[in-house]
């Protein structure tokens, strides 16, 4: 049992130890101490100096790294998208900043922004899976007469086939102009009381960029939001598939756990870029799409989560030719007919000429190559009319079946 004379030695004990530490630290260890403190002070004092340089010159070579590729900027990208039109998909929160200033590198890559679509979180919230197939049981008819979905494809690739189609199927007629089923199709993904987009400028277009916003930072101790990593996986489902059925690039961030573009990249099928807050991402965008419109693999560029490549390939492209009505089809057509013009004088001139040897000869071998070159410009009308009706029927003809598997 603990008595009082425990306590007393206790208490005695403690002090003695106090007053050893206090005669010690006021004695022979008190320069000795003093100085080691002192010197630790000026170490750490010394290395932040240095950093704070370290820091404002790497600050400084960033922004002189930066103001040139602003400058060189429009070379850069000088003809990358000569005549091409883009349609931009926009989903919710994205800042308009980050929009005008995307739309001006595509200005520059000589590309025009002909559509602009807003995705509302329904298209793929895990919770509103019910409205999602309502949907696409509604379009999947109209999207199967025009691109080539699956019968067994679910629902996020029938609805990535109708976005596809919405944006990219020309008339076959009027290449600037959406064909029916685009209009049908952007009607329904835009209609009801749940509509799954909504589409402040409506048009078709050649290629498809998607933008994404970028996560809210979370503090390094917090738990991770169920809802808000489900959301983003949710995302990734939903865009990965529209590399199938168009010529698209998802533009975004991947520094944080939430961010949508790495979600996009873990299930594949479609090119993307990170970093659309600095300047490099932005002027990735438009070579990027570039890549994707010359037939290069699907690429994941940038530096950040799941990136593969800095930079996508350099190609050269030509202005799409869009049919042979209007502008584009204007030149053949003239060629055609001074061709007949040109054959129906050759013509005239092989039956006023003399029935002598020589000059029948000379007749004769004009007219050969009169015809030939008929045949040729034929030939030449046929192939463009057989582009301007794959044109038609939107970029998804140009992407190719949509895997099976992917269902």
């Amino acid at each position: 049992m603990v008595d009082f004379r425990y306590h007393l030695v206790s208490l005695i004990s403690v002090f003695l130890a106090l007053a050893v530490g206090i005669v010690l630290g006021a004695g022979p260890l008190r320069d000795t101490i003093s100085d080691q403190l002192t010197g630790q002070v000026e170490q750490l004092r010394s290395e932040k100096d240095a950093l704070r340089v370290q820091l404002d010159e790497t600050q400084g070579q960033l922004a002189d790294d930066e103001a040139f590729l602003a400058a060189t900027a429009p070379d850069l990208l000088a003809e990358r998208l000569p005549s091409y039109r883009v349609a931009l998909v926009l989903l919710p929160d994205v800042p308009q900043a980050s929009v005008e200033t995307v739309t001006e590198r595509l200005g520059q890559a000589g590309a025009s922004v002909t559509a602009r679509v807003e995705l509302t979180s329904l298209w793929a919230d895990p919770s509103q899976t019910a409205v999602r197939s309502q949907v696409a049981g509604a379009v999947r008819d109209e999207v199967s007469a025009v691109a080539p979905v699956d019968t067994d494809a679910d629902d996020a690739h029938v609805l990535a086939a109708a976005l596809a189609v919405a944006l990219t199927d020309a008339d076959a007629l009027d290449p600037s102009s959406p064909s029916q089923a685009a209009k049908d199709v952007l009607a329904r993904l835009t209609g009801g009381s749940e509509p799954l987009a909504t589409a402040p400028e409506a048009g078709t277009a050649d290629l498809v960029l998607v933008l994404t916003p970028q996560a809210v930072q979370q503090p390094a101790d917090a738990t991770p939001d169920p809802e808000i990593t489900a959301m983003s996986t949710g995302w990734g489902g939903a865009l990965a598939p529209l590399g199938s059925y168009a010529d698209a690039v998802v533009a975004g961030y991947a520094t944080l756990p939430d961010d949508i573009v790495p979600a996009v990249r873990s299930a594949g099928g479609v090119s993307t870029v990170d970093g659309l807050d600095t300047l490099v991402g932005q002027l990735t965008v438009p070579l990027a799409l570039a890549a994707v419109a010359a037939g290069e693999e699907d690429g994941d560029y940038g530096f950040g989560t799941g990136a593969t490549s800095v930079a996508p390939p350099s190609v050269t492209l030509t202005a799409p030719v869009r049919g042979t009505s209007g502008g584009d089809g204007s030149g053949a057509t003239d060629g055609a007919t001074d061709g007949a013009a040109d054959a129906s004088t050759t013509e005239g001139a092989g039956e006023g000429a003399p029935e002598g040897s020589e000059n029948a000869d000379d007749a004769g071998t004009d007219q050969a190559a009169t015809d030939q070159a008929a045949t040729d410009q034929a030939a030449t009308d046929q192939a463009l009319t057989d582009q301007a009706a794959t044109a038609g029927h939107g970029e998804a003809a140009r992407r190719g079946p949509v895997l099976a598997d992917a269902a």
